[in-house]
């Protein structure tokens, strides 16, 4: 290992050390992993403000989600999410349920859904290979954690989100068409989550962010 890279080693650790605090609870390590595997749980999990309730569903009112590229060429893409759709298919090609089989989890382990644009449907957001389980032994109901309130509250997301957006401006677009993105982009996270108003007003006012222009743009989005 050369000089640079042990220097890169070490800058890690103490990195990893410094982010422990950050990370001391279960719903601000679901965020961060959200954001690494660009994946749906922190925008429901990382509010405590939405709440959860366990229920049964029938199994044919759950929808598949995404997972690996070779079984969203089989659920997405042929079955359109479809539980009924999948079973035919199975029934019709044994070889590709053994191959399903292999890879999916059984037993009665609950699972995360969340609505799905559907009326009266749900998506699978945690749990799909004991879904899949669920589904090859032909179970009709399961149990299942699912948010009762996500209409009534936003998700919150990672400080950042809105950081990449400012230094981003401030070292790349210091310009008017900058300025008019920089602007529309706040704005959007504060419609679609709930704590970028008070991290603007926080984590990024004058005494953390020394730019006029930056504090300007920020002091425009929160006007109204």
């Amino acid at each position: 290992m050369d000089k640079f890279e042990y220097y890169l080693k070490k800058l890690a650790d103490h990195e990893d050390e410094k982010s422990k605090p950050y990370l001391s609870g279960p719903r601000a390590r679901i965020l961060v992993n959200a954001g690494i595997r660009l994946n749906w749980l922190g925008d429901f999990l990382a509010n405590p403000e939405i709440k959860w309730e366990e229920r049964e569903l029938p199994v044919e009112k759950i929808q598949f989600t995404g997972t690996s590229l070779k079984w969203n060429k089989v659920l997405i893409d042929q079955c359109g999410r479809s539980v009924s759709k999948f079973r035919a298919l199975m029934a019709r090609n044994p070889k590709l349920k053994e191959e399903f089989q292999q890879e999916a989890s059984f037993g009665n382990e609950i699972i995360l859904v969340r609505k799905s644009e559907g009326e009266g449907f749900y998506k699978v957001l945690d749990g799909m290979h004991r879904f899949m389980g669920a589904v090859l032994e032909g179970k009709e109901k399961l149990r299942v954690f699912l948010p009762i309130n996500e209409d009534e509250h936003l998700p919150v997301c990672e400080a950042h989100t809105v950081y990449d957006l400012i230094r981003g401006f401030v070292r790349n677009a210091k310009d008017r068409e900058g300025e008019m993105g920089l602007y529309h982009a706040l704005k959007l996270l504060c419609r679609t989550y709930a704590n970028v108003k008070g991290l603007l007003r926080e984590r990024f006012n004058k005494d953390y962010v020394h730019d006029d222009k930056v504090q300007k743009i920020i002091k425009k989005v929160l006007e109204k």
